[in-house]
């Protein structure tokens, strides 16, 4: 088959959460075309190389706000914005699929990337979108608008479990969609378990959008000779290959897959964002976390709470962190829990999109 598979790319999570899902297509002798932007697009490239074709299609920008005022504020212009990018992404697909054959398109977490005429499929954990003063009445109107959206696809596929899941209400109790048409595969990772030999006390993975992920960094370093003990860092460029080291931190500007896997299942304890792809492959690993949002990225900051109660984790505002309190706290959560591997979900999603 000839398949169009499209990521968004906020961050990094959603296309390391679709390579395993890529790769087996690759190995079943599918051709790909794969569609994203920025650094996605990059890590992408890196990762499958010539194995599939690329095409650069940005996607419409994330709502970060500052707090609720500045929320309902920057909504206001956005969702014109989003749908001005929406019809530029849907018309270059267009224009794409006038010159090369297609039978599916899968798309995770980009509204603008369907047919009418050639099966598409969504894939996403998000079927509310959250507000920062969680208005029952916005987050009901989320529900109706992704509805409205889904109707251009011929499934909607959940990367989480369909009960006691990693996302909570992003995509379970909801009041619009009914659960029962959605497809819960379990979660999504590239990564999985192995049993090494757990000798790096603190791994740091650092990721997401400008500025918040250089802010990040300089917060950590200014607080890193806090920390005893071996600390690896990563710094989510993946535009750039290099690494530094010195007498207490190995730092990478990125990671090959195979050797971030590694790393994490050697890890002790990971330092991160809490967005839910990472989230995701803390539970594969098993791994124990600080989690640290992205500030006023709504989502990240809800699953930060909702795995805080549930001792999960230990989170932490930016603002707010002190590496030598909060790693501490974390050692005694009880982490993240995987019900099935990867390799059975990318099976089950398979069969749902019948390749």
């Amino acid at each position: 088959m000839n398949i169009i598979y499209a990521i968004c790319s906020w961050g990094l999570g959603h296309a390391t959460r679709s390579l395993p899902v890529i790769r087996r297509l690759i190995k079943e002798d599918h051709t790909l075309t794969i569609i994203s932007h920025d650094r996605a697009l990059t890590l992408l490239q890196n990762e499958l190389k010539d194995a599939a074709s690329f095409v650069d299609i940005p996607d419409y920008p994330l709502l970060v706000s500052e707090n609720k005022q500045q929320f309902i504020a920057k909504s206001m212009v956005y969702w014109p914005l989003f749908i001005q990018r929406m019809e530029s992404g849907l018309q270059r697909l267009i224009k794409l699929l006038k010159t090369q054959p297609c039978d599916r398109i899968i798309s995770d977490g980009r509204y603008d990337m369907y047919s009418r005429s050639i099966p598409s499929y969504f894939i996403s954990h998000q079927m509310r979108i959250m507000n920062p003063m969680r208005f029952e009445l916005f987050e009901r109107g989320s529900e109706t608008f992704n509805l409205f959206f889904f109707k251009r696809f011929k499934e909607i596929i959940i990367p989480d479990y369909r009960t006691d899941g990693l996302s909570g209400d992003l995509s379970h109790n909801l009041k619009k969609i009914d659960e029962k048409n959605l497809h819960y595969v379990g979660v999504l990772s590239d990564f999985k378990k192995r049993n090494l030999k757990k000798d790096i006390d603190f791994f740091i993975s650092l990721s997401g959008p400008e500025p918040q992920r250089s802010l990040l960094e300089q917060r950590i370093l200014s607080q890193i000779d806090d920390l005893s003990g071996t600390i690896v860092m990563t710094l989510g460029k993946p535009e750039t290959v290099e690494k530094i080291t010195n007498d207490h931190v190995q730092t990478y500007t990125s990671l090959p897959t195979e050797q971030r896997e590694q790393l994490l299942n050697k890890s002790k304890l990971v330092i991160s964002r809490s967005g839910y792809s990472t989230i995701s492959d803390l539970a594969i690993i098993g791994t124990k976390a600080l989690m640290i949002p992205t500030p006023g990225q709504i989502e990240q900051e809800y699953l930060a709470e909702y795995h805080k109660e549930k001792n999960s984790c230990h989170t932490i505002t930016q603002d707010a962190l002190q590496l030598s309190r909060d790693v501490e706290i974390a050692k005694g959560s009880k982490g993240f829990i995987a019900k099935r591997t990867v390799d059975e979900t990318v099976d089950h999603m398979l069969q749902i999109i019948g390749t």
